[in-house]
Formats: C-alpha cells, structure tokens, sequence
C-alpha cells in the first residue's frame, strides 16, 4: 500500500514539475526576446520599431503559456 502511494505522489510532483518547467522556459524566452528589442532598438531611438518587437515577443509567450497548461492538463489526464 505504502508503495502505491509514493508511486502515485511521484507522478503527481513529475507532471507538477513538468508545468513548471515548461512556464519557466517561457518566463525565459520572453525576458530574453524583450532584452534583444531594447537593446537592438534603444540605440536606433526608434520607438515603434521597439514597440512592435516588444507586442511581438508578448505574442510569442502567451500561447507558449498555453501550450504549457495543454501539456499539463493532458498529463494530468492520463
């Protein structure tokens, strides 16, 4: 019995740990992504330039957030 349970704790904190994981990555493109537009686009002083690479770096992060909770949910489906 004793073994039953840790085994079914081990899969509950590895699909935890994978959402984490996942969001983590994301958190890590998008400050990445956002660091490039203000670098390339803080010495050109070019406002709108660096407004659209920052709306497009926002775009990219939020379905890869999305993609994470997808991939949550059917692991945790499973």
């Amino acid at each position: 019995m004793r073994y039953l349970f840790f085994l079914a704790m081990l899969v509950l904190f590895c699909a935890s740990n994978a959402g984490a994981d996942c969001k983590t990555d994301c958190e890590q493109d998008y400050k990445t992504a956002t660091e490039e537009c203000q670098t390339t686009y803080n010495v050109t002083n070019d406002a709108d330039q660096l407004q659209n690479c920052l709306d497009q770096a926002k775009a990219d992060y939020e379905p890869c957030l999305e993609e994470c909770k997808d991939e949550w949910d059917d692991d945790f489906e499973r």
